[in-house]
């Protein structure tokens, strides 16, 4: 598996990772990741907006406050959330446990640079035995190379099918930056912030505060513009850690490095992004949702959320149903001020593949040619609608996919 996937988080310099399995999954499938910079790093994240977050989020935003991080330690199987105090400090003790086992091969981490993350059950307990074990055998197992990107990949796995990675690459002041990530994610996912688990490195040298802008406006454009099942995780973190190694004069404010930095970083985003959508549960197709002609980014946003939310446009896309009257009507009450007049939707999106079904309120006749068309755009892996707002010069996408029997045969017997 490990050649099949690209490399991601030791591509950057500076960083080594690991994955185990240390018993919490009864499957016996991995179930611990560790990536350890090679130094504290510049660090920042974004987490989610559930306002029943889990423990290792509590502590994880403590652990942050001063924009630095040495290492993140993440557990599959149990989410840790809706644990009370017990919780919060078996996240805690989690670092400690990390810190102590990498002191034990000379290499000197703070417990507080540490970033705890779970996914998984909601409400058991961690079992710190098997945590304890899992840490020890991370540690002895830590390296660079796609062996242990994959590791690291398969460690943070749930329901996912498949592991997610990608990477990127750009000049900064003549010097080579790499950014790698890896992600977990297959249910409960509904932007508010991002809706999974995401860990990224790169060996940029950038300051806390400009890591940061970048993360939000990447996660902003990326994670936050994808859906499964309207179901925010308690769990959902995005983390980057910046080792600096990379030789480029540091980025310290706003400006074309920060930029060319932010745009290389939401493509990566973007591409770990598509990879949750396509193994949704149970998905079978990824159907992309574009908003144009909006007066603002936000009103774009409301439309297209509202059509990649619908029950019954992901079953009509299941269904391969062309039924447009149902992307239109989710349009209508997203709560954006549409005039029917204005409003237009295209299938199997822009140029000659695409077919327009409804032009400025009125449906159109079709030609057996377009018709064809049609009814090919419904049937690809990915399929393509575009709604013309007809009221300003805004354009957003979001991604979604399709809801299948095998969503209900998954999430029906998730615990039992």
């Amino acid at each position: 598996m490990a050649k099949n996937l690209p490399r991601s988080v030791t591509l950057p310099k500076g960083f080594k990772a690991a994955g185990a399995t240390c018993g919490i999954k009864p499957s016996g499938k991995p179930d611990m990741a560790l990536i350890v910079a090679d130094r504290p790093c510049a660090a920042a994240a974004v987490f989610t907006k559930n306002r029943i977050p889990g423990a290792p989020v509590i502590a994880g935003k403590r652990h942050l406050r001063n924009g630095q991080a040495h290492a993140i330690v993440i557990n599959s199987g149990i989410a840790n959330d809706a644990t009370g105090q017990e919780g919060v400090d078996n996240a805690v003790a989690t670092c400690k446990l990390v810190s102590r086992a990498l002191a034990s091969l000379g290499v000197e981490v703070v417990p507080r640079d540490v970033i705890p993350s779970s996914t998984g059950v909601i409400g058991p307990q961690l079992p710190m035995d098997k945590i304890t074990k899992g840490v020890l055998k991370l540690v002895k197992h830590l390296g660079r190379g796609p062996k242990f990107d994959a590791a690291a990949a398969r460690g943070i796995m749930t329901t996912d099918l498949t592991p997610k990675a990608a990477n990127a690459s750009l000049k900064l002041s003549n010097k080579t930056v790499r950014l790698g990530g890896i992600a977990k994610g297959s249910g409960m996912i509904a932007p508010n912030m991002a809706t999974m688990l995401v860990f990224l490195t790169t060996d940029a040298a950038i300051s806390p505060a400009m890591l940061k802008l970048a993360l939000r406006q990447a996660t902003a454009a990326s994670f936050n513009r994808i859906s499964v099942d309207q179901h925010t995780s308690p769990s959902d973190t995005v983390a980057i850690l910046a080792s600096g190694l990379a030789g480029n004069r540091t980025i310290t404010c706003p400006g074309k490095a920060l930029s060319d930095f932010t745009k290389k970083l939401t493509a990566m985003c973007e591409t770990l992004a598509y990879q949750i959508v396509k193994d949704g549960e149970g998905a079978t197709r990824v159907f992309h949702v574009t908003v144009t002609g909006a007066r603002s980014e936000r009103e774009a946003d409301r439309v297209a959320k509202a059509v990649v939310d619908s029950p019954l446009v992901k079953t009509a896309v299941h269904g391969q149903d062309p039924n447009w009257g149902r992307i239109v009507t989710a349009a209508g009450y997203s709560g954006v001020p549409i005039s029917p007049q204005k409003l237009s939707l295209t299938i199997g999106g822009l140029g000659p593949k695409g077919v327009c079904v409804y032009r400025k309120g009125v449906p159109l006749a079709l030609t057996p040619a377009q018709d064809r068309r049609l009814e090919a755009a419904m049937k690809g892996k990915d399929v393509y609608f575009t709604l013309d707002l007809g009221r300003g010069g805004e354009r957003v996408s979001w991604l979604g996919c399709d809801l299948s029997r095998e969503y209900i045969r998954i999430n029906a017997d998730y615990t039992t």
